[in-house]
This record gives structure tokens, sequence and C-alpha cells, in this order.
């Protein structure tokens, strides 16, 4: 029963671990992912920012550290105050004052107790801390879903590379068959001609690809620091992302979610550094030096030392605790109305996103039928070519509706998987 219970445990400790595992299944991707998340310099500059978090810590504990000072001066005055007393030899003067004063002095300054002050600062430094960490994961994110859709960008554009380059060595083929009927006399030139338009323009689309192609390659390689050149097969199908259906637990997932929680953290800091503003703090001092000006011998210098403790009480500072105060608790409010903002932007793009995902399947399915009507139809048409039963620009034309249908549904089998990957961003997975 012990053993049931504590696995049980176990996976109640677990549970957000295991929320927050990465839906990505294909290695490479996440190699890459990994790589953007490390490499990419603006994440860089995020970590090394995080130091001055530590810093920060280290100059408010140093206010439980005392100060220490050293002065040295020289005045000179005059006139100084003096007195002349009979005596029986005659008048005599006493000078109470010297006209060089010399005074070397060693200051120490301890803070005894400030009433929470400095341990309130503390707290916040540590919610600033835990609200920067949030902002790195989420730029660590966003940069991670870059690198997906960029992934996925590649495989589209082979694919529609390589049905173009079907198509043009289709056209190529066609092409020679119609120089060979045209020395035949069983063509005429301007079915040449068609036929070399055709070439030419699939050979600029072509092109077009390639170069949107190489687009995708450099932003990769900008991301992830990767050259990702001949490294990203197109394969049959794509990694296996699910479609969610639902938000799941988004409050504890989405990155926005997350962060407005931990401003709401620093929030609460600053309500509570309003309040202790007004409250006083306790100061011991001690100083001990050498100096002259003391009597009888005013001009020999002695050891002297002073030891003290002050209570600073503020009185009256206009009012201004309270008005921040009430300024900090209506950004507070604010930022707790904007968690119900995100909840129905939220419900709304992940709706959107499976009515694109259905309507895409649908077309999907009737595309499918297209591309195996095309086909059958490319595969009748050359035939009836070939016996002179119908003219180039007929065989061209089913060649041209193979090809678009097949681009097509390469294009649907694409943006399909972008609806999936998209609907983990609007909820917030974690791809890293």
């Amino acid at each position: 029963m012990k053993k049931i219970i504590g696995v049980l445990a176990l996976v109640i400790a677990l549970a957000p671990a295991m929320a927050q595992e990465s839906p990505v299944r294909d290695e490479q991707l996440k190699s890459l992912i990994q790589a953007a998340v490390t490499n990419y310099p603006r994440i860089k500059e995020m970590e090394e920012q995080l130091k001055a978090d530590g810093v920060k810590e280290s100059i408010i504990k140093a206010g439980y550290l005392p100060t220490v000072n050293t002065n040295i001066s020289y005045r000179f005055d005059a006139p100084v105050a003096k007195a002349e007393f009979p005596l029986p030899t005659g008048p005599a003067t006493i000078q109470f004052t010297p006209y060089n004063n010399y005074n070397a002095a060693l200051n120490v300054q301890q803070l005894i107790y400030d009433f929470g002050r400095t341990k309130l600062k503390l707290g916040k430094n540590d919610a600033e801390h835990s609200l920067n960490i949030e902002n790195l994961d989420n730029s660590k994110n966003a940069i991670a879903y870059q690198v997906a859709q960029l992934y996925y960008n590649i495989q589209f554009y082979q694919k529609a590379i390589q049905v173009q380059t079907d198509q043009l060595s289709s056209l190529t083929e066609n092409e020679r068959l119609i120089k060979a009927r045209i020395k035949n006399g069983d063509a005429l030139e301007y079915d040449l001609l068609t036929t070399q338009v055709r070439t030419a323009n699939a050979t600029n689309r072509l092109t077009d690809l390639q170069s949107q192609l190489e687009k995708q390659y450099v932003l990769m390689q900008w991301l992830s620091a990767t050259d990702a050149h001949g490294k990203i097969l197109a394969r049959d199908s794509y990694d296996e992302l699910t479609l969610l259906m639902d938000a799941g637990d988004w409050k504890n997932i989405n990155p926005e979610a997350k962060l407005i929680r931990k401003r709401l953290d620093v929030y609460q800091y600053d309500l509570k550094e309003s309040a202790v503003e007004s409250r006083p703090s306790l100061t011991g001092t001690a100083s001990g030096g050498v100096r002259n000006g003391f009597q009888p011998d005013i001009d020999q210098f002695r050891l002297n030392g002073s030891v003290g403790v002050g209570l600073n009480i503020p009185i009256l500072s206009g009012d201004r605790p309270k008005l921040r105060q009430k300024l900090t608790q209506v950004q507070i409010d604010a930022t707790k109305a904007s968690l119900t903002t995100l909840e129905n932007t939220i419900r709304k793009d992940l709706a959107t996103v499976q009515e694109d995902f259905r309507n895409l399947q649908e077309k999907i399915k009737n595309t499918s039928v297209l591309v195996s009507q095309a086909e059958r139809a490319y595969s009748l048409a050359q035939v009836r070519f070939k016996e002179g039963l119908i003219t180039n620009v007929e065989l061209l034309s089913a060649q041209t509706n193979v090809e678009d249908a097949k681009l097509q549904l390469v294009q649907l089998q694409y943006q399909t998987q972008l609806d999936k990957l998209e609907s983990h961003k609007v909820v917030g997975t974690k791809l890293f």
C-alpha cells in the first residue's frame, strides 16, 4: 500500500513536467530547436542580463553591512575666543580654541533595524528575477516555434520543387515528341511554341521555388547557427504532431499567462513597498580619531571618540505612498483582467485553427481523388495524342491538371501541419 501511495505521489509531482513535454518527435527538428535556443544571439543577451539580478541582490544585502569613512580636515579660525584673568603675577590670557584646527576621524555607521525594508527589497528582486527567467523561456519558446515552422517550410518547398521538376520533365519530353512529329509533318510549329512557352513558365516557377527554399535555409542558419543544406529531407509525411482540441490547463502552460502571474507577484511587492516607506529606521554610529582644541593645551593632539544611536521617523510625505499604492492596485486589477482577455483569445484562436484544419481535411480527401483522376486522364491523353486523336494543347492541359492537383495536395498537407503547430502555439505548449 505504501508503494502505491509513493508511486501516486511521484506521478502527481511529475504531472506538470509531463504536461509540458514537447510534442515534437522528429529528432532532427529537436536538435535544430535546441541549437537555436542555445546559440541565438538575443537569447545569449538575455541570459547575460539575468546576471544583473544577482548583482542587485548583493547590492541590497550590502545594506546590512556597516559603512566606514575617514574624515581629515584642517580649519583656520580667527578671531578666537579669549579671556583675561587677573593673577597675582599679573593679567593672564586664556585662549579657548586654537587658530589652527586639525581633525582626523574614522566614522562607522551600521543599520540596526529597518522594520522590513531590506527584506522586502530582496523579495521583490527575487520576484523580478523570476519574471526575467519567464521572459527568457518565453523568448526561447518563440524561437523554437520559428524553427519548427522553417523546418516544415523547407520540407514543403522541397516537395513543391519535386512536383515542379516532374512537370518540367514531362514538358521537355513532350517538346521532344512534337519536334519529331514536326519533322514527319504531323505537327505544327504552333504546337512547339505553345509547349516551349509552358516550359519557360514552369522553369520560372521552379526558380522561384528554389529561391524561396534558399531563403528558408538562410533563416534557419540565422536562428540555429546550423547550415541545413542537404540535411533536411522531404518525407512522405511530416512530424506526427497532434491537433489540440481544447486549451487544457492553459493557465499553467501558456507563456503569456505565466508572465502575467509573475507580473502580479512583482506588483504585490510594489504594493507592500509603498506601505513600508513610512516606517522608521534605527541606525547606530561610532566615530574615533585625533584632533586638537582640548583644554588646557589646545594645540595638543588627543584621542577622541563617540557612539550614538539614531531613529529616523518619516512624518510627512505629501501622501505619495498612498498614491503609489492606489496606482499599483489599478495595475494589479488591469493585469488580472488581462488573464480573462487572454483566455478568450486562446479559445477563439483555437476554435479558428480547428475549423481551418477540418476544412483542410475535407479538401485533402477531394484533392486526393482529383490527383488520381487527373493522372488517369493524362495517361489517356498521352495515348490519344500518340494516335493523333487530340491536339498538343489538350495534352498540355491534361498534364497541367496533374501537376496542379499534386501541388495543391502538397500545399494542403503543409497547411494542416502548420495548423497542428499553431494549435500548440495558441495554447502555449513548450517545444524546447
